[in-house]
């Protein structure tokens, strides 16, 4: 995959991975910039980096993190508006107590079979919003993060390797940040398991089979079983598919 070019973190101080979803190939085109981002923790955003996403376009959050992650690190946001939808990665959510997933693949495969009720909510707010960048994050922009990035993109058609790249490349953009999280841990007395802490390409490829496996492609999954709405399918694909390509007919 070193010949894919994958998107590159917005340069902020307090956020290392925050990244445009836009400029991959997609059926009938390519991904439209300026729509959605996906992130890491906004906790640590300075005064500037609020500034540089209104600029950018932002106008609305959307946490994934849990109750728990939430109110101990909130978000900063200034003046964007932030809805927050709890999603369980076993994990951070959890405080790395307990044994965590048995691979990042099952925590995956877990938020796609019980997390119906979380991702329609989250596909209704990212479809309302009609102008201006969405931006969605988690805590480390890695799990519930990808697991909602890697919907946005099959709903668009893009290809596998390109969804598998742009997942995988989080490792790299959170390196520190992930050495820091170990250290703070073990200093706490807890040992966090390394592949917790990696975003290997493999789990990525082994969610989209699945994915394509049980609920055939995201648009099923979406339609079918977390019961989002034909408007709201469309509203995303028309926003996320570049205007002067010919994009997706309408679900009727």
């Amino acid at each position: 995959m070193s010949d894919i070019r994958i998107s590159q973190p917005l340069q902020l101080d307090g956020a290392k991975n925050v990244r445009d979803l836009g400029g991959y190939p997609a059926q009938n085109g390519i991904t439209a910039k300026k729509v959605f981002l996906r992130a890491d923790g906004l906790q640590n955003l300075s005064d500037s980096d609020i500034t540089k996403l209104v600029h950018y376009g932002v106008c609305r959050i959307i946490d994934l993190r849990s109750d728990r992650e939430a109110k101990y690190m909130p978000d900063r946001a200034g003046t964007i508006a932030c809805f927050h939808v709890g999603m369980l990665d076993q994990m951070n959510s959890a405080g790395f107590n307990g044994d965590g997933p048995e691979s990042m693949f099952s925590l995956y495969q877990s938020l796609l079979d019980h997390s119906a009720e979380q991702i329609s909510k989250v596909i209704h707010l990212l479809a309302e919003v009609k102008n201006g960048v969405s931006l969605f994050h988690c805590t480390a922009g890695k799990d519930r993060t990808g697991v909602v990035t890697m919907l946005l993109m099959d709903l668009a058609g893009v290809p596998a390797e390109y969804i598998i790249a742009d997942y995988s490349v989080t490792e790299t953009y959170m390196k520190d940040i992930f050495a820091q999280q170990k250290e703070q841990a073990r200093a706490n007395g807890i040992e966090i398991k390394d592949y917790m802490l990696r975003s290997n390409p493999e789990d990525m490829e082994c969610t989209l089979t699945y994915l394509h496996q049980k609920y055939t492609d995201a648009q099923t999954y979406l339609l079918d079983y977390c019961h989002c709405s034909k408007e709201d399918i469309n509203s995303i694909r028309k926003r996320f598919l570049c205007t002067n390509i010919i994009g997706w007919n309408n679900i009727s």
